[in-house]
């Protein structure tokens, strides 16, 4: 397995960890989480259809079976996902969320079993158990918020974590007849259909008259939306086992964490400091010895799996 596949799996992690950053602004500036998605997944939609229009105007083109893959995408992984993510976040704040959404790689391994039959095999439980705790640490620090009993919260992260970790188990069984732009661009276009009803995006209007509020929108459409689901497409499609994808690209919440201390001023403890350094060696552990050699045949990676 080349080694630029698993680092388009961490830059998709990477720019995905800025998500917090531009949901806060909005939220901060009035819109409510169901606008928040419905923004990310517009002018995600429109920023990557521009840009398909520049480059290969073809790639919009698409073919009854490669639809039905998209819608259902974009209800699952994209407007349940993000209506999900954004409201447990209202309602039990950003860490639990987050530590909530991190058990998504979880799920996937899971899934990934049940859906391609993959190996779940020592080295691969084992990171997942790091990565399960890095990231609750990390999240958490040395304050675990009470309201993480919230119930209703509760059952929003996790419905937020088992839509997470359903997009590459569809976008895999869509990616063998639909190109991974095609599919990221329908599959958004879908996500903000479904989503009008909560969104009322004529509401939207009005905060987007605001210069600065209209580049936090497209700044959200753009990084850790349309930029991040390419990368990731770019690595799966590739053939990066999807478990391994999900604990790679887990480097999210590293950059989440690094942006809350840097820019928005949060605490970073110890513990955080902790959760970050078992997140990174879970990472390790995923990637093998791809990362470390470039020389490593492919049936030696095969091994591994």
């Amino acid at each position: 397995m080349d080694n630029k596949n698993y680092i388009f799996i961490a830059i998709a992690g990477v720019l995905w960890g800025t998500l917090g950053l531009f949901g806060s602004l909005l939220m901060n500036s009035g819109l409510r989480p169901e606008q928040v998605a419905f923004c990310r997944l517009f002018f995600g939609s429109l920023i990557l259809i521009i840009y398909a229009c520049i480059k290969t105007p073809q790639i919009l083109k698409i073919k009854r079976r490669g639809l039905i893959y998209t819608i259902i995408l974009g209800f699952i992984s994209q407007a349940i996902f993000n209506i999900t993510y954004f409201n447990a976040i209202k309602e039990i704040g950003i860490a639990a969320a987050a530590v909530l959404l991190y058990t998504a790689p979880i799920f996937l391994a899971i899934f990934s079993k049940i859906f391609y039959n993959e190996l779940i095999e020592g080295k691969k439980i084992v990171s997942l158990l790091l990565c399960f705790a890095g990231s609750f640490i990390a999240a958490t620090g040395d304050n675990l918020d009470v309201k993480i009993l919230n119930i209703p919260g509760i059952l929003l992260g996790i419905a937020a974590a088992v839509a997470y970790a359903l997009m590459p188990i569809f976008s895999k069984m869509a990616l063998k007849s639909v190109n991974a732009m095609t599919l990221t661009i329908y599959s958004f276009i879908f996500g903000f259909i479904f989503m009008i009803p909560l969104a009322k995006p004529w509401e939207i209007i009005v905060y987007a008259s605001d210069i600065k509020i209209l580049l936090f929108m497209i700044g959200l459409g753009l990084i850790p939306s349309a930029l991040s689901y390419l990368c990731y497409m770019s690595g799966i499609v590739k053939g990066v086992e999807l478990s391994r994808a999900g604990v790679i690209s887990s480097v999210e919440l590293v950059v989440s964490v690094a942006i809350a201390w840097l820019a928005m001023g949060e605490d970073f403890s110890l513990a955080k400091f902790s959760g970050i350094l078992l997140m990174l060696v879970s990472i390790v552990i995923a990637s093998g010895n791809t990362l470390l050699n470039k020389e490593v045949p492919k049936t030696s990676v095969e091994k591994t799996s």
